[in-house]
């Protein structure tokens, strides 16, 4: 009987050491993926020319995390960029074109995600303004007015053009919702702002206003006073349109910082003969009022020229009193700079002036005035081309 015992309690023991040891030998192994980073890059790239872009995203974002080269990891954002962009989610693409452009990628790469970045955020604002008004729509039908209107009036203000195609009666309804809606005092200026915002999109203005004056007179310290307060001054100008609408981010200053684009702006007025001239970073400009023969009054040139750039990369533009200036406004580029003048005022008069044969005196057209407008810009496309 002891024997029996014996030998059970043994082959349990060896029963209970063996899944002991096959899980110390599991652990003691590695764990490999089940692709390598080539055959992982490879499938992503059948599927992103299969156009099953959300398949593709798994393959590029694992091969994401199986590499350490730069250029790979640049060349992986890009394509996730391409893939997300795809399905319009123009957010993260917007997201992933900024780390390739930072990253170590080709220059044709570069100039496309450059491209893209541009126009994405205006496409991922129209498509969140989208998304709102289609929401408010659905919570309007739903007669879940409350949440209606903080959806309606956020896709206005980032897509105006949206009202037009409302035909449900929710500014109505949302007119008269907030007229009875009974709130509490923190909440109070918030539903006054929304009804006035209504109002002025239902085209009642006066009502309008004598909303906003509430908001300032009961709630002078909140912030919806304020907001009061710009828009009062906007209807004392006579702008009646809902709220500037939003601007779509600038994309590429996150990449490459802000750059100053307007490097020069002024008039200029010319009443006599006279000479000026600017030196600026990479521009320069000349501007002068000549009398090329004696006898003319001190008041008074017969000769004006505009010479733009520097160096080699320059042009001369030349008007005479006696041919005129038909023209109103004049453009050069040199490189990435532009330059634009524009003649804000031409008046030529006659005078009398001693023949040089000595045929007696006789009469000339010459300037009397010329005003111009000259802007010199930066142009940033062309800088990062």
């Amino acid at each position: 009987m002891k024997k029996c015992i014996l030998t059970a309690v043994l082959c349990v023991g060896c029963l209970m050491s063996a899944p002991v040891s096959a899980a110390g030998n599991a652990g003691s192994e590695s764990i490999t993926a089940p692709y390598t980073l080539n055959n992982c890059l490879g499938r992503a790239e059948e599927l992103f020319r299969a156009n099953n872009y959300r398949d593709a995203l798994i393959f590029y974002y694992e091969g994401m995390s199986m590499t350490s080269s730069e250029e790979v990891k640049a060349r992986l954002h890009f394509r996730i960029g391409e893939c997300l962009e795809a399905i319009r989610r123009f957010d993260y693409a917007t997201y992933h074109y900024k780390m390739a452009v930072q990253g170590k990628l080709p220059e044709l790469l570069v100039s496309r995600a450059i491209m893209k970045l541009e126009h994405l955020p205006e496409l991922a604002q129209t498509e969140e303004a989208t998304r709102l008004f289609k929401r408010a729509m659905e919570l309007y039908r739903r007669r879940n007015i409350r949440d209606a209107i903080d959806d309606y009036l956020a896709s206005l203000r980032l897509m105006p053009t949206l009202m037009a195609q409302d035909e449900s009666g929710l500014i109505e309804d949302a007119v008269k919702y907030l007229t009875f809606l009974s709130e509490s005092k923190e909440r109070e200026p918030d539903r006054l702002l929304k009804l006035a915002t209504l109002l002025e999109l239902r085209g009642d203005v006066e009502k309008a206003i004598e909303t906003l004056q509430q908001i300032v007179i009961i709630y002078p310290e909140s912030d919806q006073a304020r907001q009061a307060d710009e828009k009062l001054e906007l209807f004392t100008q006579r702008r009646t349109a809902y709220v500037e609408p939003v601007k779509p981010a600038n994309a590429l200053g996150e990449v490459y910082g802000e750059e100053e684009t307007l490097l020069f702006n002024e008039a200029f007025d010319f009443r006599n003969a006279g000479t000026i001239s600017r030196q600026l970073e990479n521009a320069a400009f000349t501007l002068r009022a000549v009398n090329e023969r004696p006898g003319i009054p001190p008041d008074r040139f017969e000769v004006f020229s505009i010479t733009l750039g520097q160096g080699s990369d320059q042009r001369d533009f030349l008007f005479t009193a006696e041919e005129g200036i038909d023209q109103k406004n004049l453009s050069f580029v040199a490189g990435e700079i532009k330059y634009s003048v524009a003649f804000t005022s031409i008046n030529q008069t006659h005078g009398f002036i001693q023949d040089l044969y000595g045929d007696g005196r006789r009469p000339v057209t010459l300037f009397s005035n010329i005003g111009v407008q000259l802007k010199i810009e930066r142009q940033l496309d062309q800088q990062r081309e």
